[in-house]
């Protein structure tokens, strides 16, 4: 802005001023009435409105310039220097003030463009809920784990189960607890944890969430792994001198049973501690094998992955399964989009994981007419590869729909427990998951995300 010299203009209008007061003073002492005095007043009063104008003009121009300040606008300038001595240590003081200012906001943006990044780089989801229950999504951590844009409000949580809306809603601040979410139809569990945050006297819940079904997941295969490797040895290790004292036993009656002087009593006795010893010599020889099989889910090699194109697998897989479905007049249906859809995974191990469950559905579809089992491949909303083995059979009794993953567990009677256990011990060392779900038209789909 373009100001004059204060100083000479104050001093100029204040002289100006006095010279006035004393006319006016001198002609009423002598007693003069004259016109001029008239004048003279009006002149006096115009000067003094004058003055008190051009301090005002001076103190909003100042008043514009601070305000610039106070709203961030650091490109204003206050050149007051040339007004006199007093007003350069002004200008030097205003000047280092809107460089400081300057240096602060530019420090502030920077780390606030930083501190915006971490968060948006966390894989942690956060989220806040305001005052009304409104929610406002921080990271892309929060927007992958629910695959949405925004949540507005509580309410909408609940699309991701009662559980864990109801538990957004009622944790307390500094609280951490489990909690379930729906996600893709299938449950996760998470670590909620809620801080409370004040700004401008109103309240907020920061609640952060900590995906520990991975963890959950290893851990539990480590204490699978770890009982069958103990129980495996233990029974094996009682097996062996049972089914060696059967195995005598039987040579014994056998030699027994060889003398030809033995009478038919003795005879009948002999032939029936025979058959006796050949029962328990099969159970526990049954029992060893039947133990063998779990001893692979306690030994599982750490998967060796490698990209494999679908298209190109589910040819191999075809034809790996396509004789023995065809033979119990089974149809078989392949299908994955995109067209050059891939997984990584352990060829080998897939083989298996497939295999397995394809020979579940077809035990399952034994007296299914038009029979069918369907293996379909695609990308989830997460980008996940995903691969699915549907069938048109009678489907899983929701009774023991939870249990079918467990080891030792099956619903039928010659069945051993090791498939689906196996299907899912081989998921989890994929860094996946395995779950079952009922078909939309009957019969069973499990679904193996990579």
């Amino acid at each position: 802005m373009k100001l004059k010299q204060f100083k000479v203009q104050l001093t100029l209008r204040m002289s100006v001023l006095f010279v006035c007061l004393l006319l006016l003073a001198a002609g009423i002492a002598s007693g003069s009435h004259s016109l001029s005095l008239v004048v003279l007043a009006i002149a006096i009063v115009a000067q003094m409105f004058s003055l008190l104008r051009y301090v005002d003009h001076t103190n909003h121009e100042l008043e514009s310039f601070l305000a610039g300040l106070r709203f961030g606008d650091f490109q204003q300038t206050y050149t007051i220097g040339h007004l006199g001595s007093s007003f350069r240590a002004l200008e030097k003081t205003v000047q280092n003030t809107v460089s400081n200012l300057k240096s602060a906001r530019a420090e502030r943006e920077q780390l606030a463009i930083y501190y915006r990044a971490l968060l948006q780089h966390i894989p942690i989801p956060f989220f806040i809920v305001h005052k009304g229950n409104r929610v406002r999504i921080l990271n892309n951590a929060t927007r992958r784990t629910f695959n949405v844009s925004h949540i507005r409000n509580t309410d909408e949580l609940e699309q991701f189960g009662a559980a864990f809306q109801r538990d957004v809603n009622q944790i307390q601040a500094g609280e951490s607890l489990l909690t379930t979410i729906e996600l893709a139809g299938h449950p996760e569990y998470f670590i909620m944890t809620a801080t409370q945050l004040t700004t401008r006297g109103t309240v907020h819940m920061l609640i952060s969430l900590q995906n520990i079904q991975g963890a959950l997941d290893a851990t539990e295969l480590a204490t699978w792994q770890n009982m069958l490797r103990v129980t495996s040895h233990e029974v094996l290790n009682s097996l062996a001198p049972v089914s060696s004292c059967a195995q005598t036993a039987r040579e014994l009656a056998d030699n027994a049973l060889a003398r030809e002087q033995l009478d038919k009593q003795s005879r009948e006795e002999f032939q029936d501690i025979r058959d006796s010893v050949d029962t328990v010599l099969r159970r526990s020889e049954g029992l060893v094998r039947f133990i063998q099989s779990y001893r692979q889910l306690s030994r599982m090699p750490k998967p060796q992955k490698e990209k494999i194109d679908l298209e190109k697998y589910f040819l191999h897989l075809s034809a790996l399964v396509g004789g023995e479905l065809a033979h119990k007049q089974i149809a078989i249906h392949f299908s994955h989009f995109p067209a050059r859809l891939a997984v990584m995974a352990d060829k080998d191990m897939l083989d298996q994981t497939l295999i397995n469950l394809i020979r579940n559905s077809s035990e399952a579809l034994s007296s299914t007419n038009d029979a069918r089992i369907t293996i379909n491949g695609f990308s989830d909303d997460k980008q996940r590869t995903v691969i699915e083995v549907s069938d048109n059979g009678p489907g899983v009794a929701e009774e023991i729909s939870e249990k079918i993953f467990v080891p030792y567990f099956t619903a039928r009677t010659k069945g051993s427990g090791v498939g689906l256990a196996l299907v899912r011990y081989v998921m989890l060392s994929h860094g996946g998951s395995v779950n079952y779900a009922p078909g939309k038209d009957g019969g069973s789909t499990f679904r193996l995300v990579f």
